[in-house]
């Protein structure tokens, strides 16, 4: 009886890996466990963004010498406002403020292997709040 209920809930598992694999690409680990989902103390700036979905992403940074020392993001979103959040921070960590810059929605999607199509616009989500920060650092400056 054990080994039948171990197996039923191996395949269970099974199926929502599965499932996440085809939401999430192969960065299911980011929505598992994200490396940049945080608050940040005393950013030197935010971007925050909400989309026509109602997805809130905020992005914060930390800037040293023009250069991204630290970055994180917290979202209400779905598990696609995740990982493309997660990997915009990643993306501009440790970037100069004009490298980051040019970071956007397309190069998220890229670094992800994609999103199902009607997920996409979270990656353009997560990028236009990674500019809205910089621009706030700009301005600050």
């Amino acid at each position: 009886m054990v080994d039948d209920l171990d197996n039923i809930l191996s395949d269970i598992q099974q199926q929502c890996n599965d499932a996440a694999h085809d939401m999430f690409g192969g960065e299911t680990s980011r929505w598992h466990n994200p490396t940049y989902a945080k608050l940040m103390d005393n950013p030197d700036s935010v971007g925050e963004m909400k989309g026509t979905c109602g997805d809130l992403i905020k992005i914060f940074l930390k800037v040293e010498n023009e250069t991204i020392t630290e970055a994180s993001f917290f979202t209400t979103g779905c598990g696609p406002s995740i990982v493309s959040g997660d990997m915009a921070c990643e993306l501009c960590s440790g970037k100069t403020i004009d490298r980051a810059s040019e970071i956007g929605g397309e190069n998220i999607l890229e670094k992800l292997g994609g999103l199902p199509k009607d997920k996409t616009h979270c990656a353009h989500l997560a990028a236009s709040a990674l500019q809205e920060a910089l621009g706030n650092w700009l301005r600050k400056k």
